[in-house]
């Protein structure tokens, strides 16, 4: 995965899954950088590139089914992700959407933003993209900021 090399220079690892479709334009799946992942967004695409059936919901399954492949494509999981940004075509689609992505980050969830937008590739009605991270997973929780003053 990524490292620093002994010189001080840091990778940048493009990290493909094989089993999601191939990228529908010039961008790489994700970047490793360090120990953190940048996801582009999936879409609910097959394996031949074709939008599933089902609408946004059916959409949002595959969209879901694809990021965790290429998380773990690179050394990641659901656990891991640390925010998402999730564009739909059409808002009214948001309590379905959202009942589909509870099921794939029940708990300790990410940091989120869910944007309406005029158009997404191919037709689609949702996109989701993320950054997380990589290798060995501990998740702690925090409460107020240790530094707050009373």
């Amino acid at each position: 995965m990524s490292k620093t090399n002994t010189d001080g220079k840091v990778t940048k690892t493009i990290v493909t899954s094989p089993h999601i479709y191939k990228p529908v334009g010039p961008y790489s799946q994700a970047i490793l950088a360090d120990k953190t992942l940048y996801v582009s967004g999936v879409l609910g695409l097959d394996q031949q590139a074709q939008l599933v059936c089902g609408g946004a919901e059916g959409q949002t399954r595959q969209a879901l089914d694809n990021l965790k492949h290429v998380l773990e494509a690179g050394g990641s999981s659901l656990a891991g992700v640390l925010k998402t940004t999730i564009l739909l075509s059409n808002m009214d689609d948001f309590q379905a959407v959202n009942q589909i992505y509870a099921q794939y980050f029940p708990k300790d969830f990410p940091a989120r933003a869910t944007y309406q937008v005029a158009r997404l590739p191919l037709g689609a009605a949702v996109e989701i993209e993320a950054i997380a991270l990589s290798g060995d997973l501990v998740i702690a929780e925090a409460g107020p900021c240790p530094c707050a003053r009373i």
